[in-house]
């Protein structure tokens, strides 16, 4: 084997190589540092719109079980106003039942009193 001068392996450019690969290493840290600074902004606006999701969420379940209540509360009203509908129809047949009670004992009473006078 014969010996070969180093210079026959390298050439005068690896200097040259080398201010590549610093430039080419310099190049990608820049382009990761925009590429996390994007991923971080991105990540900062999904973590802010899942907490927004969940506020809404929490004040859609809060509002709906209002509203259940709110509907079952009017259901309740419905009946009681129902069943006091019933009790006012029973008073006012009671009332009519009194007033044609004492409108017969009123005119029982004319006619026994007149025919009593009379006989």
């Amino acid at each position: 084997m014969s010996s070969q001068p180093s210079d026959y392996f390298f050439p005068s450019r690896p200097d040259k190589t080398l201010q590549w690969l610093e430039e080419s290493r310099d190049s990608w840290k820049e382009k990761t540092k925009v590429t996390k600074d994007d991923l971080k902004k991105q990540k900062l606006a999904v973590k802010r719109a899942r907490r927004g999701r969940d506020l809404l969420h929490e004040e859609l379940s809060k509002e709906k079980t209002a509203h259940y209540r709110a509907r079952e509360e009017l259901s309740q009203k419905d009946i009681e106003i129902a069943g006091l509908k019933t009790q006012l129809e029973k008073a006012i047949q009671q009332v009519e039942e009194l007033k044609k009670k004492r409108l017969l004992r009123s005119l029982v009473g004319l006619t026994t009193t007149h025919t009593g006078t009379a006989s």
